[in-house]
């Protein structure tokens, strides 16, 4: 009973009216169509690349309705007329419902034969991000399809992605050593420092963070600009780094051919190492 009045309290859905709860089931199936509907079954996830998308759609829809937004661009292939970018509310990592998001995250690596990898992989693949088929068993598929809810993602935005890699290198995951991501209170501090400028203007530039990790600047970013790109030596982070975009960036996730943008070069997130503060310097160099 605890458990269950616990789940109550963290999808609060008495904030949506009964018109938007009863829309759900439609819109899900709208969105499936192109994939041949929804999964039946956990197996089925094997044969529908993309099987998330319908859910991430509808739920977006319900919430941000960022996957409207940028669509509505892609069609038209420019940004001029597009209005102001849908603001993402990000949640207090240290929240009651982030934590409790996160607890779901780190449940779903519980598997024995569960790793960060496979699992990014198994993400990439729902979400149609990969075309490689996934390589792992119908028993750990069928634990990530019953452990995983991204409805709370959605619902509590924050860079979990990169905590979840600190704690499986934390676990004996090598390839994760050496990774180290700013607090994701700290990048929004310091991305809206300075983008302080004319929202019509800014989401006309380009952002560029050459150590891009697992997005935590990008994520802030992407409620000024609509164009933006990253790098980073970790194969791992930029797997994770895409999927976070997925669920919150998709101008990021999928640039698409789109005109608007200046022609300038992009405005790289740098560290300043003339500042004397250490790792906590930064400045966007324009």
């Amino acid at each position: 009973m605890k458990k269950e009045t616990d789940r109550v309290k963290l999808y609060r859905v008495e904030r949506f009216t009964g018109e938007q709860l009863a829309g759900l089931p439609d819109s899900l199936c709208r969105y499936a169509q192109a994939i041949g509907g929804l999964p039946k079954h956990h197996y089925e996830v094997f044969e529908k690349r993309g099987w998330l998308l319908p859910f991430l759609f509808t739920y977006d829809d319900l919430l941000w309705g960022r996957w409207t937004y940028w669509p509505d661009i892609l069609l038209k292939g420019t940004i001029a007329g597009s209005g102001p970018i849908p603001q993402i509310q990000w949640t207090d990592t240290w929240s009651h419902p982030a934590q409790s998001t996160k607890k779901m995250l780190s449940s779903c690596l519980k598997h024995h034969e569960a790793n960060i990898e496979n699992f990014a992989d198994w993400l990439l693949w729902g979400l149609a991000a990969s075309e490689e088929a996934l390589q792992i068993s119908e028993q750990l598929n069928e634990y990530y399809y019953r452990s995983f809810d991204l409805f709370l993602l959605l619902d509590n935005p924050t860079d979990y992605l990169s905590g979840i890699l600190c704690e499986q290198t934390g676990k004996g995951y090598k390839a994760g050593l050496g990774y180290y991501p700013t607090p994701f209170h700290l990048t929004c501090m310091m991305v809206k420092m300075v983008s302080e400028g004319v929202p019509e203007e800014m989401k006309r530039q380009t952002v560029n963070d050459p150590c891009v990790g697992c997005g935590a600047m990008l994520l802030p970013a992407s409620n000024y600009y609509l164009r933006g790109s990253g790098m980073d030596i970790s194969s791992i982070a930029i797997k994770l780094c895409k999927i976070q975009m997925y669920f919150y960036a998709p101008w990021i996730a999928i640039p698409g051919q789109v005109k608007g943008f200046d022609e300038q070069e992009p405005i790289p997130l740098i560290v300043n190492s003339d500042s004397g503060i250490g790792q906590l310097a930064f400045n966007f160099k324009m």
